[in-house]
């Protein structure tokens, strides 16, 4: 074992250099591994042999009376070490057995080996019943292999595939790097499913096991499903419009249903985008040069050498040394040529040859229209490619995916000569396809076209006049699972105190104006007249009397109006569907299931701000008004009109919802956020349903004011219906629609406001939970 020893003297900052101290080293030689023992030329001592150590796994231990053996491994190479022990020092020693062995190198006396360790030191490293041992000296099937995956690789043909596989990618990470390619790592986890199959894994976090099973599911991780990738080619493709030239090796997922080789559930694939290209033949070239840089690698490589020894040994003598020259000729083959190209017309035509002049059968006739087989990719390799690799280019684009571009000169395809795509697939033998490429699609007119000849639901983006979307917003209507409810009663609270402060002296006009019998100082002509004569007689801040009533209590009942609205919406199916299709039911019934539980929290304030707006008002603030309405009334004061405001909100809300959603969905199909959208459906929806239901709003006037009547019959009115009639009896039919003009045009800027205000704070947690 070589020990370097380096000292560092402190020196003085006018000592110009540092001085070093020299190594001191033992005359014990310490490979890294066996293939390094067994590669290395002898090096003889004047003992007669080399003084090594090195560590392994056993392999096998043959105890003798005089003398024992041992065969050391460490998967560096096939090749194994045969150590030669005294019976002491193979007492504790078993199969399987981890051992650091010190001896000298010496020339073997036996035969299978020219060298062996004479044991002078042996260490047990990690100890091992041979008798309990899975791996045992027989053969072991892969399906008994893969329930061992800790031990499995311990076998020598498994190691010899893990350094062959970490030689390719070493080989190609160079090759690359040489033709000035750049290694990207795209995401594992994504939306896409670029193969168009759908048979992708969906990534979900672990279930809880103590979640009941007719609980509610669980929410989705991201704030939509995502899948294991497919394959990166979406990826690479915008990569490659940032460096031109990129490439990667990553694991693929395919959920098939499909127990053989061909069709694996986990794999690494390599693929590679070149931009700024108009020629098939430039990618074939890459993808040529590729096999050929790793065929030479694999011809001077140790590994190399390594795997065609092994195709001799797992075989016959005759068997072997057959497997061993093919698998060496195919290697050379790849760097020879002569790599033809073919069209897939003339491949076709070659295999329906071969039929004709009975060379060979096939199980499927080859035909233009149904690809190739994997029958008729063999035999092409096999005789186009004399036993190597052979291009296959220009398929039909009835047979290839829709993005690829037409082949170099055509336009269209006619009946003699349909329609080629610029396309490639290389063919081995055994093997059959190896590889593929193509020219992509990039004209958005010829691919939109494509994608329709293909039966392909374009994206409503691409549709003309529509406007691109940052992607963060789209699906905007339908609020994504994982959508707080905090959040959804922040944005509530947020367009609630908005709504009903911005618009709140023109609801104190409405108010004043619906007053049966008011006094004679406040009777008024119209809004205008109403608005003046206010201001001037009790002042300009009378018209916001009362607002902080407004703000304390619109706050909370607007939280709870939107989360309800979005709850139910979400569980009657007014999400579901594209962002265009309407669901009138889903609407209304949200309405009035969040007006419900809204209003009992607003009506008491909606009580003390009726009683501030009144001309003469005695009450002075928010807690003054309710403590001597509770004096004097009770608690009952607060929720006298709670009926009657059920009656008018429930059809109200129901019918601005149904409206506010229709509007919308005609005005904005995609669903996406839109300014304009959100104010104009909210003020016309607002209207329309004020209108409709200015009586009972009229009517609820009444009883939240009749506290303050001089009248006797209407301060002791109650109930919904002897207001009504008490209306009708004074006033007729005209006295249900008091206000009418300034309840319109207190509603549709007021909800305006609102949704404008809510679908604002909505975007908002929105996009800053796509932002996270």
């Amino acid at each position: 074992m070589t020990r370097s020893l380096l000292r560092l003297r402190p020196l003085a900052l006018r000592e110009p250099v540092t001085r070093l101290c020299w190594a001191r080293c033992s005359s014990t030689f310490a490979p890294r591994a066996v293939a390094a023992l067994l590669n290395r030329p002898p090096q003889p001592s004047s003992s007669g042999g080399e003084a090594v150590a090195i560590n392994g796994f056993l392999r096998s231990v043959r105890k003798q009376k005089r003398v024992a053996f041992a065969v050391l491994g460490d998967g560096s190479s096939l090749q194994t070490v045969q150590v030669v022990l005294t019976p002491e020092q193979a007492t504790s020693l078993s199969t399987g057995a981890a051992v650091s062995v010190t001896g000298q190198w010496v020339p073997s006396l036996g035969k299978g080996q020219t060298h062996e360790l004479q044991a002078e030191k042996v260490e047990l490293l990690g100890d091992n019943d041979a008798a309990t041992n899975p791996l045992q000296k027989k053969y072991q099937t892969n399906d008994f292999l893969r329930t061992i995956p800790h031990l499995r690789s311990r076998l020598p043909i498994n190691s010899l595939l893990l350094r062959l596989r970490s030689q390719v990618t070493a080989g190609l990470t160079s090759y690359f790097l040489n033709q000035d390619f750049v290694q990207v790592h795209p995401p594992i986890i994504t939306s896409s499913d670029c193969e168009g199959a759908g048979e992708v894994f969906t990534v979900a976090p672990g279930s809880d096991p103590s979640r009941k099973p007719d609980s509610k599911p669980e929410e989705h991780f991201f704030q939509s499903p995502k899948y294991l990738t497919v394959s990166s080619q979406l990826h690479l493709e915008a990569l490659a419009q940032s460096v031109g030239r990129v490439w990667t090796l990553s694991p693929t997922f395919r959920a098939e249903k499909s127990d053989t080789t061909r069709h694996l559930s986990e794999f690494y694939m390599l693929e590679a985008e070149l931009a700024f290209t108009d020629r098939l033949d430039d990618v074939m070239d890459v993808v040529e040069g590729m096999l050929r840089h790793i065929a030479r690698d694999l011809q001077s490589s140790y590994v190399g050498k390594e795997l065609l020894e092994a195709r001799t040994s797992d075989t016959g003598a005759d068997e072997g040394a057959v497997s061993h020259t093919v698998l060496a000729q195919r290697w050379q083959g790849l760097v020879d040529g002569p790599w033809p190209r073919i069209t897939f017309a003339e491949a076709i035509q070659r295999l329906q040859d071969a039929v004709t002049q009975k060379k060979t059968k096939f199980e499927f006739t080859p035909a233009y229209d149904d690809g190739l087989q994997t029958e008729h990719e063999r035999y092409l390799a096999e005789t186009v490619g004399q036993g190597g690799p052979v291009f296959v280019t220009d398929y039909p684009r009835s047979v290839k995916p829709f993005y690829m571009a037409p082949s170099a000169g055509t336009v269209i395809g006619t009946q003699d000569a349909p329609a080629t795509v610029a396309c490639f697939d290389l063919l081995v033998p055994e093997v059959c396809e190896l590889a593929g490429g193509s020219m992509r699609e990039h004209r958005l007119s010829e691919l939109e076209q494509s994608m329709d000849e293909h039966g392909l639901q374009r994206s409503k983006l691409s549709e003309p006049g529509a406007e691109p979307s940052d992607g963060s917003l789209q699906c905007y209507e339908a609020l994504p699972p994982n959508f707080s409810l905090t959040a959804n009663m922040l944005a509530g609270a947020f367009a609630g105190i908005a709504e009903h402060s911005v618009m709140y002296p023109i609801d104190l006009l409405k108010t004043r104006m619906q007053v049966v019998n008011p006094s004679p100082s406040a009777v008024y002509s119209g809004i205008s007249n109403a608005m003046i004569t206010i201001s001037r007689v009790e002042g300009f801040r009378t018209l916001w009397r009362g607002i902080s009533s407004v703000v304390l209590g619109a706050g909370p009942a607007h939280a709870v109006y939107f989360a309800s609205y979005e709850a139910v919406k979400h569980h009657l199916g007014g999400n579901e569907g594209e962002s265009g299709d309407h669901h009138p039911f889903a609407a209304a019934a949200s309405g009035a299931a969040a007006t419900i539980t809204s209003d009992a929290l607003m009506n008491p304030f909606d009580v003390i701000k009726q009683r501030m707006q009144l001309h003469g008002s005695i009450y002075k603030s928010v807690p003054h008004c309710a403590r001597e309405v509770f004096r004097n009334e009770g608690l009952s004061a607060f929720y006298v009109s709670y009926p009657t405001t059920l009656c008018m909100t429930v059809p109200f809300t129901a019918l601005q919802f149904m409206a506010y959603e229709s509007i919308s969905k005609v005005m904005n199909p995609r669903g996406s956020y839109d300014p304009t959208t959100h104010c104009t459906a909210g003020a016309l929806a607002g209207g329309f349903a004020a209108g409709l239901t200015t009586p009972l709003d009229v009517i609820k006037t009444l009883l939240q004011t009749r506290g303050n009547a001089v009248d006797p019959e209407l301060r002791n009115v109650s109930g919904l219906w002897e207001a009504a009639r008490l209306l009708h009896r004074r006033e007729g039919w005209k006295g249900y629609f008091r206000g009418l003009k300034p309840r319109i045009i207190t509603t549709m800027p007021s909800t305006a406001i609102c949704w404008s205000a809510y679908e604002m704070a909505k975007a908002f947690f929105l996009a800053r939970g796509e932002g996270r």
